[in-house]
């Protein structure tokens, strides 16, 4: 059965212009809401313009959420298929848009039930007019984009927080948190567990030549070309200004080292073109280590801190494993 459309819209940027789902199995109950909402209301609305799609069963609610979701949901008791307390949990579940519930007489209970449910208001529909309405709408799509502007804004710090702005890999917090995961995980079920520490050459000298601009360039592809040669389960983070450290679980020390050559070798052919100069002289120094049984954090960094200076001092543009 199709959606019953009267004023059909999608969601929009404009504040008073916004969808409404009207789910009520009354037809007389859905003329006079739709009535309330059509137009601007003469001028009533307070200029709000709502584009209600009506739906009075199980099917056109579900076609109406996941076809178009609206900016918010009238539910009302009586519907078929499914009641209104379900109803309002699956839109809570699925975090498309606030509800507001409407029932046939003020009962307290329905009220009080709805709003632990996660509706964002209750009217009676004894209590329902068009200032009503209008009111609970407006103040249900204006909290809803308000928390929801605040979560996006907690998620956007967190990620911010575990991963490095210049490069996108792993903040240096991030690695070590999930280094602790690692190393318990190999602690219990005596996983492989290596580690890369890797620090570009002579990278003061590009700064210095070229400028922090250049030098940001170098980081940002040497960053990228340690994504595409890692798997999807390892984990490689900035761990200081020019140093980055790859996780590789699963991994013993023999498979680290050849991984970490292959790095080596893909960062001296890189060329980085930044500001109408080319920067083709590129070279990373690795250093090489494994988990052992008893290991802390520290042990395994230590560890590879070491085979790193030991690769510079090596020569630099070279891999050193440290046992």
């Amino acid at each position: 059965m199709p959606i019953l459309n009267k004023n059909t819209g999608l969601k929009s940027d404009n504040p008073n212009n916004f969808s409404v789902l009207l789910c009520d199995q009354d037809q007389d109950s859905r003329n006079l809401i739709s009535e309330f909402l059509s137009g601007d209301g003469g001028g009533k609305n307070g200029g709000v313009k709502f584009h209600v799609s009506e739906a009075n069963d199980r099917d056109q609610i579900e076609q109406a959420l996941n076809d178009s979701p609206p900016e918010v949901v009238i539910l009302a008791l009586n519907l078929k298929g499914k009641s209104m307390m379900e109803w309002l949990d699956e839109i809570n579940s699925r975090n498309v848009a606030p509800a507001v519930v409407l029932a046939a007489k003020g009962d307290e209970l329905i009220a009080v039930e709805s709003m632990k449910r996660g509706a964002y208001d209750y009217i009676p529909k004894s209590a329902l007019t068009r200032e009503t309405l209008t009111s609970s709408l407006i103040h249900a799509r204006d909290r809803w984009n308000h928390l929801k502007a605040v979560e996006d804004e907690r998620l956007e710090l967190e990620r911010m927080a575990m991963f490095d702005s210049l490069t996108d890999l792993l903040s240096r917090r991030a690695l070590l948190e999930q280094m602790d995961i690692e190393i318990m995980r190999s602690h219990r079920y005596g996983r492989h567990l290596s580690m890369l520490m890797l620090d570009i050459d002579r990278f003061k000298r590009v700064n210095d030549k070229h400028g922090h601009v250049a030098g940001d360039a170098v980081i940002r592809a040497i960053s990228a070309t340690i994504k595409e040669q890692i798997r999807g389960s390892d984990f490689a983070g900035r761990y200081g200004g020019e140093e980055f450290i790859v996780l590789l679980p699963e991994t013993p020390l023999k498979k680290a080292t050849v991984l970490a050559e292959k790095l080596r070798k893909s960062i001296e052919k890189l060329k980085v073109k930044v500001e109408g100069h080319t920067l083709d002289d590129l070279a990373v120094s690795i250093g090489v280590a494994e988990f052992r049984e008893g290991d802390e954090p520290t042990d395994i960094i230590n560890r590879s801190d070491q085979g790193l200076y030991k690769a510079k001092r090596g020569g630099r543009n070279r891999v050193a494993v440290q046992t």
